[in-house]
């Protein structure tokens, strides 16, 4: 489900660029959802605890109090990393807005269907590709959406299907799921079971010490023993391929 923001002050815009959207969703059968925004700071309150909640964000550069422009940049230093396309009926602020990363600066009256439906499937191919180094994840308490590189991520753990993911140097995210579930989402990425409880990513582990695996982190988490000869060959095979001696 592909989740699209649409943040303009124009009621009619707003409706005209979501039929747009809905358009060339079908078309391409792409399940969407919309939210729609009508100004800069109404979206900047939604997105301040969680800036990653959309994969498109289609944002009006002229608007009332806090422009598009100003808005994207304040969502850029949040971390937010949708794809942006700005709306305008002016091409004055078309080089100020590439300094935001945008996929297009389209004109409002030279938008045409089929161009519409290019950048539409141009943002479609951007978001899959980011999702192949991102972890996704979404919390039912509050329908928070997190989305994390891999890379980031030290170690996933579990206390009564309760799912919490480590990332960033200590932060933590928590959400419903099984470790079955994240161990398939993990295929391949550099991650190994240590203990029922515990998934780590191997480029974070520092040294073995008895039972017990120490991360860069500082972290020291349990190997559970069930699990010891399968992680000492996985991680053998890691140390292998990517030539790290850095480990104890």
């Amino acid at each position: 489900m592909l989740k699209i923001f649409l943040c303009d002050d124009d009621l009619d815009a707003r409706a005209q660029y979501a039929g747009l959207i809905k358009k060339a969703a079908k078309k391409n059968k792409v399940e969407i959802t919309i939210s729609y925004f009508k100004s800069g700071e109404e979206l900047l309150f939604f997105l301040a605890d969680s800036p990653n909640q959309a994969d498109i964000i289609y944002l009006d550069i002229l608007m009332n109090k806090l422009n598009g422009l100003d808005t994207a940049k304040r969502l850029r230093e949040l971390g937010c990393s949708s794809e942006i396309i700005f709306l305008t009926t002016s091409e004055d602020y078309v080089f100020d807005a590439y300094d935001i990363s945008p996929i297009q600066y389209l004109i409002k009256s030279k938008i045409t269907t089929a161009k519409f439906e290019e950048i539409f499937n141009r943002a479609i191919t951007l978001v899959s590709k980011k999702e192949n180094d991102m972890f996704l994840c979404e919390s039912g308490k509050n329908n928070i959406r997190k989305v994390i590189p891999f890379r980031e991520i030290s170690f996933f753990e579990i206390w009564k299907r309760i799912i919490s993911v480590h990332y960033n140097g200590g932060e933590v995210f928590q959400f419903y799921s099984t470790m079955e579930q994240i161990e398939n989402q993990l295929l391949h990425r550099g991650f190994v079971r240590i203990h029922r409880s515990y998934i780590v990513n191997m480029s974070y582990i520092m040294q073995f010490e008895q039972n017990v695996l120490i991360l860069k982190t500082g972290e020291k988490i349990p190997i559970g023993a069930t699990y010891m000869k399968q992680m000492k060959q996985v991680f053998a095979n890691y140390i292998s391929r990517t030539n790290i001696h850095d480990c104890g």
